[in-house]
């Protein structure tokens, strides 16, 4: 059976070495996609205990699946990506913020507020181009939301927007213009409690992205950006070790019990090797259910396909660097066949 080992102190530990570099901001806990894959209930309890009180759900639904696991209301959870046929009327009664871009979201939130007002950010486009306000329709959004949280229907929270993260004069230019958008707002009457920009990278590269908030995904798993900087070289730890049980003993080779129905990318073969008994041997073939290591190695001892580097095993960042995609894909992908265990 293949394994996902959840290290939840190491969570904690990464958590509160951000929180340590971020300060005075905050720290968000981004925990979309199952918690990239790590299991969403108990890493958001774990989050909890490290002194958490800002979640990323990036969607209504696992939003509510927060709340009714027990992260409560002295926690703000933040929703984003919003769909044309959303529950918004469950959503302000869990009160769950709701990140906004558009009038006609604004009136569909405030139509649905029957006995809360919803907690509202709004977010500027500032050139990612990933939802957002344009330039032009922002004074108009503003102005709206200022006049329904007047009325006591909505409550301006927070202002934010994306960054690509892709060059430093482009990050300072989404940065000079997220304090444009912000001032235009304040001009109109809004206030916000909380501005937010940054995501893991640009939150530990750049004191000027922090703002008062700042989103923490990848890095509070110890996924590292890569391009030769990895978890080590930003003291973060990898909190996920993947295992899978040998399960056949061919001449020099091992077959182990996990392939691509488990989530992993046929991309692997010939590019990343596994640990079996503290030495890496190259993954040779793959299948639905099996993969096929080019080392010796007995029935039912455990190979380590990736993991902290304490046994010998590659990490993530070298699979993710290996096959030419993100630690973020390769933990997202891995099915519900593969077991998650949790250590705390």
């Amino acid at each position: 059976m293949s394994e996902a080992r959840i290290d939840l102190a190491a969570y904690r530990r990464n958590l509160a070495t951000i929180a340590t570099r971020v300060a005075p901001a905050s720290v968000m806990a981004v925990v979309k996609a199952d918690a990239y894959g790590h299991g969403l209930l108990p890493m958001a309890r774990a989050a909890l205990e490290a002194g958490i009180r800002w979640f990323g759900s990036l969607d209504i639904a696992t939003g509510l699946a927060l709340r009714a696991g027990g992260v409560g209301d002295e926690s703000s959870i933040l929703a984003w990506l919003l769909g044309p046929d959303e529950d918004y009327a469950a959503a302000v009664d869990a009160q769950i913020d709701l990140g906004i871009s558009t009038i006609a979201q604004l009136e569909s939130i405030a139509a649905a507020a029957r006995d809360s007002s919803a907690r509202l950010h709004l977010k500027i486009d500032t050139g990612l181009h990933r939802n957002g306000s344009s330039a032009a329709d922002w004074p108009r959004l503003v102005s709206r939301a200022v006049e329904l949280s007047t009325a006591g229907r909505v409550e301006l929270v927070g202002v934010f927007t994306h960054i690509a993260e892709a060059s430093f004069d482009e990050d300072s230019a989404a940065i000079e213009r997220f304090h444009e958008a912000i001032a235009v707002a304040e001009s109109l009457g809004a206030a916000f409690e909380v501005r937010h920009l940054a995501a893991s990278a640009a939150s530990f590269a750049r004191g000027d992205a922090r703002f008062d908030l700042v989103r923490i995904g990848a890095f509070g798993y110890g996924i590292a950006p890569g391009d030769g900087v990895g978890p080590a070289e930003l003291g973060l730890t990898p909190v996920m070790t993947l295992t899978a049980p040998v399960v056949e003993s061919i001449d020099e080779s091992s077959v182990l019990g996990i392939g691509l129905a488990d989530g992993i990318s046929s991309a692997v073969v010939g590019a990343v090797s596994v640990a079996l008994d503290g030495r890496r041997y190259k993954v040779i073939s793959i299948d639905a259910g099996t993969m096929t290591v080019a080392g010796p190695g007995r029935r039912g001892d455990n190979a380590v396909l990736f993991g902290a580097g304490l046994r010998g095993e590659q990490t993530l960042q070298e699979w993710a660097d290996a096959t030419g995609t993100i630690g973020e894909e390769i933990v997202t992908r891995l099915s519900a066949r593969v077991t998650r265990t949790y250590e705390a």
